[in-house]
């Protein structure tokens, strides 16, 4: 089972709310609503994925990985 993300949770079920209530009583006071909650919705869905985790491999490297790593030696082709 998955890691929870209560601030993810919370997003959904307050844009739930909001559009059950968009759509009950449509005043601009709701739609208001809605809109604050959808942005709060994606700001937490931006969230998760920022901070996801990634594969090795597909990081991008540092400086500090490319001080590290060993410099392949280049021989030469000697011609007879």
């Amino acid at each position: 089972m998955g890691k929870t993300n209560t601030r993810l949770d919370t997003a959904r079920r307050v844009y739930r709310e909001a559009l059950d209530a968009a759509r009950a009583s449509p005043t601009s006071e709701a739609w208001e609503k809605l809109l604050a909650a959808g942005k709060a919705l994606s700001a937490a869905q931006e969230l998760r994925t920022r901070t996801g985790r990634r594969s090795r491999r597909g990081a991008t490297p540092t400086i500090h990985d490319l001080e590290e790593a060993p410099v392949p030696v280049r021989e030469l082709e000697t011609l007879e």
